[in-house]
């Protein structure tokens, strides 16, 4: 929600003047929030960890490939479905200034190399990368770029308590839910009824059934909730989790 958020405030005017399609448009930005919890470093790989007991390392090595893949999916339909649009181009930029906007941007891109060099070197977990990630965007923010101040730390550190609070008592809830399915051995009836697909590769009776659910509840208690239900299933299966 937040990259949706963040890109449809700055790209959509910029799309609407250029003449591309309000609709499309927003589609396509909609689209691209959710390569989010695919690259890491992910929220939902990390709730899908520790719920399930997966290793978060090799769910963030493994997401890479995948969100590259949706992005360049996306690359490929937007060229062809936006060709019907009648759009102004924009004057071409300078490659020189395309590249001192690349490297003013460089610190930024290193967070990405800092988090998973360091988990997958063993230099820190993930639990500690976030911490790890936190002192660097604060150290780039504070000393680097200097967009944020020192008078501003305290509604930003509030801001993150207030976001965190919400999540956690989305996992309060959730693991309270999770304890109560596995008392009642619902996932052990789940697998019972579901056991003729489990020959099925695709699991499609999985699939279709996380579709549904995904239209009507959100991605953290959809992750929080339907994984301790479906985890006995997919290791029945075979299937790795990661």
């Amino acid at each position: 929600m937040a990259d949706t958020a963040a890109l449809a405030a700055v790209l959509m005017p910029m799309m609407r003047d250029a003449g591309y399609r309000m609709d499309r448009s927003a589609g396509l930005i909609a689209a691209g929030g959710i390569i989010a919890p695919v690259i890491p470093p992910s929220i939902g790989f990390i709730l899908f960890g520790v719920i399930g007991g997966v290793s978060i390392s090799k769910l963030f090595m493994a997401g890479i490939f995948p969100g590259i893949l949706m992005g360049l999916a996306l690359i490929v339909t937007w060229a062809i479905v936006a060709r019907k649009d009648q759009v102004r181009v924009s004057e071409r930029v300078p490659l020189r200034r395309r590249l001192r906007v690349t490297l003013n941007a460089f610190w930024s891109y290193l967070l990405a190399i800092v988090i998973i060099g360091g988990m997958k070197m063993g230099i820190f977990t993930p639990t500690e990368a976030a911490v790890v990630a936190v002192v660097y965007s604060l150290f780039v923010g504070l000393v680097i770029y200097c967009e944020i101040k020192v008078r501003q730390l305290y509604s930003i550190i509030l801001a993150a308590a207030k976001t965190s609070s919400v999540v956690m008592f989305l996992v309060a809830a959730a693991l309270v839910s999770a304890w109560l399915i596995t008392v009642a051995n619902i996932p052990r009836q789940i697998v019972d009824i579901l056991r003729p697909f489990i020959d099925n590769p695709t699991l499609l009776m999985v699939m279709l059934m996380l579709m549904v659910v995904g239209t009507a509840l959100d991605f953290a208690p959809t992750v929080l909730i339907l994984t301790p239900v479906l985890m006995p299933l997919v290791r029945e299966a075979g299937i790795d989790p990661v």
